[in-house]
């Protein structure tokens, strides 16, 4: 079964393409060592109103607010956007010895010098085994 290693994470809306440029570059490099695919995911507001994610008659007893949204879980604050990124990987063994390989590569390395495109303290990271993959 193939495994994903999720992250989330408030980035500065007006550095986007900063952003992607930098995630690309770091995407290819995990992708050199087994990654099937990797996503990133820009959060879209006006797409996320709680109506689209729960049955018409749940919502009668929440007021708009109510809910918790991913602005408010992720942190982002005024000018900053939630981005989701996913990273799939064919088995969390591969996963797991690419990892190691990963945070050792001097390409990874150096992007300590680099000026940083986001926040890593408040990176939100997890690896989830996938049970349900309808395509």
């Amino acid at each position: 079964m193939s495994f994903s290693d999720i992250t989330i994470v408030p980035v500065r809306t007006d550095r986007k393409a900063e952003y992607l440029a930098f995630s690309a570059r770091i995407g290819e490099i995990y992708r050199e060592y087994g990654a099937l695919r990797v996503m990133d995911c820009w959060h879209t507001p006006e797409a996320s109103d709680d109506a689209d994610f729960h049955a018409a008659d749940a919502m009668e007893g929440y007021a708009p607010g109510d809910l918790p949204d991913m602005r408010k879980l992720a942190g982002a604050g005024e000018g900053e956007t939630v981005v989701i990124s996913i990273t799939e990987w064919p088995s969390q063994e591969i996963r797991d010895r690419a990892v190691k390989q990963v945070v050792t590569d001097p390409r990874i390395q150096a992007t300590m010098d680099e000026e940083p495109v986001f926040d890593g303290r408040r990176l939100i990271a997890g690896g989830f085994a996938v049970e349900l993959d309808l395509k």
